[in-house]
């Protein structure tokens, strides 16, 4: 649910569409301390709605008054309220790079639960005060299909999420990533080869409610 719906046309000014954001080695260390901050925000129902809240900031979200001037003064709205997920998606480039891989399940993992789950149950108004909406579907499905990369080099049996709601080994993230990107690690067991049977449609897998 896009919080401007359609309102994609300038108005007053022509702006170029925004490029991907350059991310260093201290912006990684600001993911990887969000990521904590999100893992132990689980089963707190406050703590979940700040810790998105500095998710988004992290991104570029400088709030939902900013926002609405920078859509106001003709900036393309998806432009605007997709800065953050732009933002992790190279995070999640740049993680992998590295040989963060880790970090780079981690926020798939994010990504993924927020998606399937968190925002199904935000109103417009809790995603402009949030600054975080849905990631559109070209942003979830190159998060994920760069975590099958990085998550392929783990110990599948890794447990990557483990928080007070859920614990998530990474041969689950694995296969989660895989049913969001299309795209399947190569396995060298030929008994772990078959592609994994996706759940129910919205399904976040072995998550359990946040």
């Amino acid at each position: 649910m896009a919080l401007f719906g359609n309102r994609d046309k300038p108005l007053s000014k022509c702006f170029e569409p925004e490029m991907p954001p350059s991310l260093s080695a201290a912006d990684l260390a600001d993911a990887s301390r969000l990521m904590d901050h999100w893992d132990a925000s689980m089963g707190n129902s406050d703590a979940v709605w700040d810790c998105i809240e500095a998710i988004a900031r992290r991104g570029g979200f400088k709030g939902s008054q900013a926002t609405l001037m920078e859509v106001m003064d003709g900036k393309a709205a998806a432009d605007v309220t997709q800065r953050p997920w732009r933002w992790w998606n190279e995070a999640t480039r740049l993680a992998h790079a590295n040989g963060n891989d880790v970090l780079t399940g981690r926020i798939f993992l994010f990504t993924h639960l927020f998606t399937a789950q968190i925002v199904t149950k935000m109103r417009a108004g809790d995603m402009m005060d949030s600054g975080l909406e849905r990631p559109n579907e070209e942003t979830y499905k190159s998060i994920a299909g760069i975590a099958v990369a990085s998550l392929a080099r783990l110990s599948p049996d890794l447990l990557i999420h483990d928080t007070a709601t859920s614990k998530v080994e990474v041969a689950n993230a694995l296969n989660m990533a895989e049913q969001v990107s299309g795209v399947i690690a190569p396995r060298s067991d030929v008994r772990s080869a078959q592609p994994p049977v996706a759940p129910p449609q919205g399904d976040p897998g072995p998550f359990n409610a946040w």
